[in-house]
C-alpha cells in the first residue's frame, strides 16, 4: 500500500486522472487517500481506459500487457465502497469514451 506524505484530514478534494491503473494496491491506496481527506471530502477518479468503454477493444490488450488495473463501471463502484467511501457516483460518457467515479469520505 502507498503512503501519502500528508497528515490525516488535510484535503477537501483529491483528483486522480488516468493514473489509477498503476496503483499497487487499489483498495489500500483508496483507503490511504480517504485518510488524508477531511470528513465530507471527495475523491474524483477520471479514466479514458475502462472495461466496457467505447475504446475497450483497442486498449484492453495494452492494459493487460502493462499489468494495469482494467476496471469497469461496476468494478469502480465496488472499489469505492470497499474502501469505505459513501455517496459513490459513477458517470459514464460512453460516446466520448470516459468514466468519472466519485465518493465522499464519511463524517
Amino acid at each position: 500500500m502507498s503512503e501519502l506524505p500528508f497528515a490525516s484530514n488535510k484535503f477537501d478534494l483529491a483528483i486522480a486522472i488516468e493514473s489509477q491503473y498503476y496503483w499497487p494496491d487499489l483498495v489500500g491506496d483508496m483507503r490511504e487517500i480517504r485518510r488524508v481527506l477531511k470528513p465530507g471530502g471527495r475523491l474524483v477518479i477520471i479514466a479514458e481506459t475502462y472495461k466496457g468503454g467505447r475504446y475497450d477493444k483497442l486498449k484492453a490488450t495494452a492494459m493487460k500487457l502493462l499489468q494495469s488495473a482494467h476496471l469497469g463501471v461496476d468494478d469502480q463502484r465496488e472499489l469505492f465502497t470497499s474502501a469505505g467511501y459513501h455517496e459513490v457516483q459513477i458517470i459514464e460518457e460512453r460516446e466520448k469514451g470516459w468514466i468519472c467515479a466519485t465518493g465522499t469520505n464519511p463524517a
